[in-house]
């Protein structure tokens, strides 16, 4: 896959260099991912480690008055703009795409932003129907029979036996919706927000069974059942060990736990997936998958005090360029207007999370992307301009 950083790299002569965080991929600071190793696993450690690398880097290059510009995109655009505004003097600037700054206990917002994307590309039969399904699952719910023709009609791996086993159910089938939301048309031969929904509005019967029906192909592989097994759930977030396929399940778990939050839940009015995935059923998965409870709520505060959150006013930072698309669900907590000068902000419409990092495709992207990474790199062009001016008057 080709980034769009790397045209950025080829057009400024630039040296491209990609770093990864600790505890994920092969940096392994411990030999296993028990909770009390991962005491060394935040974002504050993320970038002491940029910091101290960057600056022996360009020492073992005799590169020191090299200009640095940090990107990402998601939780990596977080670093990004929090490394420009924590380490000044190490990086010039920063591109921050998707960058959900705002750390939030109760992220209801996320099905919000959902239900509009689905409407946005389909018009409103889609999400119609997965509210009038989700409200007849609901009911079901509520007996014995219901949950026995639930378990058939989904083809569940056991009956329900802890209340958690509900939103733990409920979270997989709104998951289905919250992947193709969030990376829509970004994935070649993967389903988009419009070829689904066209899947459910077509798939006759109720809309409970044709639901049904499109959740299983797309959460089930053929021959297997769907497990909604709250404690299944934990045992694989308490895993320890660390695995060829790792991913970092249990390390960003960890992090949204102690630093960030982002649990999203049914709290919204604004969507069509019920109320039962409330914030307690991911706190009480914290505490269960870790072996202690966590002050989660008191955690968030304190990260957003520290990094500042999306309310940044004029003074917190410089030369900042925050990106997002309309329709991706973690720009809520980003920042979508420019803030002063220098803090700046670009709002695409019609794409979603980190879309902007992708090389766009004139015959098939949105111009407003192609415009917004034209934007893109006339913002680096200038700080980069500026840096030189700023050098040549410090020589003088």
């Amino acid at each position: 896959m080709y980034f769009q950083m790397a045209k950025y790299a080829q057009q400024y002569g630039a040296l491209q260099v990609a770093l990864e965080h600790r505890f994920y991929g092969k940096s392994r600071p411990f030999n296993d991912l028990a909770t009390d190793n991962l005491a060394y696993l935040s974002s504050q450690q993320a970038l002491a480690d940029a910091a101290y690398f960057i600056q022996s880097f360009k020492s073992m290059m005799n590169a020191d008055e090299s200009p640095v510009i940090t990107f990402g995109c998601s939780y990596p655009g977080s670093l990004a703009a929090w490394f420009r505004l924590k380490y000044p003097h190490v990086t010039v600037a920063s591109v921050a795409s998707s960058a959900p700054v705002q750390a939030e206990l109760d992220f209801y917002q996320y099905l919000d932003v959902v239900d509009r994307s689905l409407s946005f590309f389909t018009g409103p039969q889609c999400d119609s129907l997965i509210q009038l399904a989700t409200q007849q699952i609901q009911q079901l719910l509520q007996t014995k029979a219901g949950q026995t023709q639930l378990a058939q009609l989904f083809n569940w791996c056991s009956p329900i036996s802890d209340p958690r086993d509900v939103p733990t159910f409920m979270s997989s089938l709104m998951g289905v919706w919250q992947g193709l939301v969030q990376y829509n048309d970004e994935r070649p031969g993967v389903p988009d927000i419009a070829f689904l929904c066209n899947r459910l509005v077509q798939g006759g019967a109720s809309p409970l069974a044709a639901y049904a029906k499109l959740s299983l192909q797309m959460l089930v592989p053929v021959g297997e059942c769907l497990d909604i097994s709250y404690a299944n759930s934990v045992a694989q977030i308490a895993n320890s060990s660390y695995s060829d396929d790792d991913v970092g399940i249990r390390q960003w778990i960890y992090q949204s736990c102690t630093e960030f939050g982002y649990f999203q839940t049914t709290d919204g009015d604004a969507q069509p997936f019920g109320d039962l995935v409330p914030t307690t059923y991911w706190l009480d998965q914290c505490k269960d998958a870790f072996g202690r409870p966590f002050d989660t709520e008191q955690l968030i505060y304190d990260t957003n005090v520290y990094y500042g959150g999306n309310n940044l006013t004029s003074g917190d930072g410089t030369n900042v360029l925050f990106v997002n698309g309309n329709i991706d669900p973690w720009s809520s907590l980003s920042v979508t207007e420019d803030i002063d000068g220098t803090l700046k902000a670009i709002f695409i419409n019609g794409t979603a999370h980190c879309a902007n990092v992708m090389q766009a495709d004139p015959r098939s992207s949105p111009p407003a992307l192609i415009e917004a990474q034209n934007k893109i790199s006339s913002q680096i062009g200038e700080w980069l301009s500026a840096h030189t001016r700023n050098m040549l008057l410090r020589n003088q």
